[in-house]
């Protein structure tokens, strides 16, 4: 793992964050009902985090800056406001994407550092299904949604959801098509609305009879993450700490340049 540099900051910030022992944490007990889950979002320039008690989220904090600044300090003063030792935390929830390099790259190297050393859990949470919950959480249990991911180079990432009073129900597999392309989804679902982080820099191209939800419903948090991985865990669903990666817009650019060399000399 590509993760030194985050354990010895961690432990620096952390005075109680311990080694990779199962003994670190906390068994569940009468006075602790509900799994305690450390959620981290850092798909976008900004980010949050979150402390979430079984389903019902404690404390988010909002990042102010790009993420490699602020990440752990605001882990830290999270734990700290919250009485939290981090031996306490049952799993630690990662929105491993899509979104940008750099932001997931920071986001799931920390999470796995700090699920490593403790010895506890790991749970990924997908950019898509976070902004979907956190949209139908709102009340907005029927209907269609649209989510898209900015993917540069004028391109977007981009998901269909059906919301029911059941749950949300993805109808597609996460596509990268030209942003122009994205608005067509309208004529293909009735009533649809479209959110994500690409209406950041695609929403004000939106064509006439185009539905945007509310700007704050665009970016994922943290705090929904975190409900969607207590879930999760209450199904005895975890992920692998070592075969978990990001999961990017699209290629890098090292490895479309590979690509196209293979192509050419296959």
């Amino acid at each position: 793992m590509e993760d030194g540099v985050y354990l010895v900051k961690m432990r620096y910030l952390f005075p109680s964050f311990g080694y990779n022992t199962a003994s670190n944490t906390l068994p569940s007990s009468p006075l602790r009902p509900h799994k305690m889950i450390l959620s981290i979002e850092t798909t976008e320039k900004y980010g949050s985090v979150a402390l979430v008690d079984g389903e019902h989220c404690l404390r988010e904090i909002r990042l102010t800056e790009r993420s490699a600044k602020s990440l752990a300090p605001a882990l830290s003063r999270l734990l700290s406001e919250e009485h939290c030792q981090a031996d306490r935390i049952d799993a630690v929830a990662v929105v491993v994407g899509p979104g940008s390099f750099t932001g997931l790259r920071i986001g799931v190297a920390t999470a796995k550092a700090f699920a490593y050393a403790l010895g506890t859990k790991i749970i990924a949470v997908n950019t898509m299904a976070t902004v979907a919950a956190d949209f139908r959480g709102a009340g907005n249990s029927v209907g269609f949604l649209s989510i898209g991911v900015d993917a540069q180079r004028g391109e977007v990432a981009a998901q269909t959801f059906e919301l029911s009073p059941q749950g949300v129900q993805p109808l597609s597999k996460c596509r990268l098509i030209p942003a122009d392309e994205w608005w067509a989804e309208k004529d293909q679902y009735p009533a649809i609305t479209f959110s994500g982080p690409a209406l950041e820099r695609f929403g004000s191209l939106a064509p006439d009879g185009v539905t945007l939800a509310d700007k704050s419903f665009w970016m994922p948090r943290a705090s929904v993450a975190g409900c969607l991985a207590a879930a999760r865990l209450a199904a005895g669903e975890t992920d692998d700490l070592w075969s978990l990666v990001p999961i990017y817009s699209r290629p890098s650019a090292a490895e479309e340049r590979q690509n196209k060399e293979c192509r050419s000399t296959g």
